[in-house]
């Protein structure tokens, strides 16, 4: 795997600019960002608890829970005494609020166990893919994040989530016509994906007009 030292950047801009590529004011990570952030609201809801540095999968740290109070509140968590599942959706919360909040100590703390425990998990769903993507994508690695997306679109060839995340990934890998053929696939199955509501789909709506912006940019559909 390549460039798991650094933050993904932008790929090829279609038309010379990078804001031709970026929903949000020439950021290229918007998207995953904001899956991040809608990620936080869910946990909030559940009530999962938040990590602290020093705590880990192979840790005996604690962690403050209560996520809806102070870190005073709530039961010490304790990763070691949960399933790897719930291990994977702890750290990815915590790597992708880190990544939004431009918190690149905690990230490059936590997205190596992240990367551990979804190894680990080994997700085959295609929202659990999704999100294994979007681990590779803020660890800069590009191709590994295409990897997981085309793996998820070998069982379906039309998930949204994916063929966004294989699209983006395409670019920075300097692959344009890999690029052109996912995001033209995206904008080609859009209406009728959305009317299907897939597993995941649910979870991630704010971020479907980013993607969707994103691919018309990138084609020139705008």
């Amino acid at each position: 795997m390549s460039g798991r030292g650094g933050r993904a950047g932008p790929g090829p801009v279609k038309g010379g600019t990078q804001e031709a590529r970026s929903p949000s004011g020439g950021n290229p990570t918007v998207a995953w960002w904001v899956a991040g952030t809608l990620l936080v609201v869910v946990l909030f809801a559940l009530g999962y608890p938040v990590l602290t540095r020093g705590t880990g999968p192979q840790g005996g740290g604690a962690a403050p829970a209560g996520m809806g109070g102070s870190s005073s509140e709530g039961a010490a968590v304790d990763l070691t005494t949960m399933s790897l599942e719930e291990q994977a959706t702890i750290l990815f919360n915590r790597v992708m609020t880190s990544s939004s909040a431009g918190d690149t100590a905690d990230v490059d703390f936590f997205l190596p166990k992240a990367l551990v425990i979804y190894e680990q998990v080994n997700p085959t769903d295609p929202d659990g893919l999704f999100h294994f993507a979007l681990l590779h994508e803020v660890g800069g690695d590009a191709e590994a994040a295409l990897a997981k997306a085309q793996e998820g679109l070998a069982q379906v060839p039309d998930y949204l989530l994916l063929l966004a995340v294989a699209g983006r990934a395409s670019a920075t890998l300097g692959d344009e016509e890999g690029a052109e053929g996912f995001y033209g696939h995206f904008l080609d199955v859009y209406d009728t994906e959305m009317g299907l509501l897939r597993p995941g789909y649910e979870h991630h709506q704010p971020i479907f007009p980013a993607y969707r912006e994103e691919a018309e940019a990138f084609l020139g559909r705008g």
